[in-house]
């Protein structure tokens, strides 16, 4: 029998690690991630399962890595905002609806750093497809410098200090054809006033497909990243004064 949709109901979820300074601890460093993905969907080769390992398993467990990272070690002086995103591929309806009825207050979030598919690099000889990839040790990063230019300074500063990955901005500029910087939970927050980083590692062959699948993750490479967000994370949360936002926000998807 044919499938009928039907009301679904779905949730954020959401941690919070309280800061250890006992007024800057009322402010927040948001992590997130959306931990859906397309789910059953038309068959491709006999296969109907859409894996999500990239999109967006990849930023789900960097997150919840990045959380179990700050637990265990020292409390920064903010306090630190969790965010497993429900509803993405839907149409961003997760943190469409948290920045709409917050759980804290939404002018005391500093920053949202926003990982969406960090798992994928290019091989070897691989495939057209997959030729816009970021080599190992290299992340496309949208948005860092869009709204706030000490966020921008302090993104770059913290790599360069750490683990100095190659920070690729080709997909920064609000015009590019592919739109990113619309296109996932970052830009409902920024919509609000709130500096964002988007990490991501683009398109490839796999998206939005099911092949995308686990074996093909980047493990180290991912691992490179999730380590140099919590970094950035820390120095955000520890920094005396929340990052300036100088510049307006492009109002629409074309960048005007």
């Amino acid at each position: 029998a044919a499938l009928k949709p039907s009301p679904t109901a779905t949730q954020n979820v959401i941690a919070v690690l309280e800061g250890s300074d006992p007024v800057l601890k009322n402010e927040y460093v948001a992590i997130g991630a959306h931990y859906d993905h397309v789910g059953v969907g038309t068959p491709v080769n006999g296969d109907a399962i859409y894996n999500g390992a990239d999109d967006d398993g990849s930023g789900t467990v960097a997150t919840l890595a990045l959380a179990e990272a700050f637990a265990r070690g020292p409390r920064p002086k903010r306090s630190i905002l969790f965010i497993w995103h429900a509803g993405e591929e839907k149409g961003l309806w997760g943190s469409r609806y948290f920045t709409e009825s917050p759980s804290v207050p939404i002018g005391q979030i500093i920053t949202e750093l926003n990982i969406d598919m960090i798992g994928r690099t290019r091989k070897e000889n691989d495939k057209p497809a997959n030729q816009t990839l970021p080599k190992p040790g290299e992340i496309y990063l949208v948005g860092s410098k869009m709204m706030s230019s000490e966020l921008g300074e302090l993104n770059e500063s913290v790599n360069k200090s750490y683990l100095n990955l190659e920070f690729n901005y080709k997909y920064d500029d609000p015009k590019d054809t592919q739109q990113f910087f619309y296109r996932s939970d970052h830009y409902n927050y920024a919509k609000k006033g709130i500096p964002i980083i988007f990490y991501l590692d683009g398109v490839h062959e796999d998206y939005h497909r099911p092949s995308d699948s686990v074996e093909k993750i980047d493990y180290q490479n991912m691992e490179k990243i999730a380590r140099t967000i919590y970094a950035t994370a820390w120095e955000l949360a520890n920094r005396p004064t929340r990052p300036r936002v100088d510049k307006p926000l492009p109002v629409d998807g074309s960048g005007n």
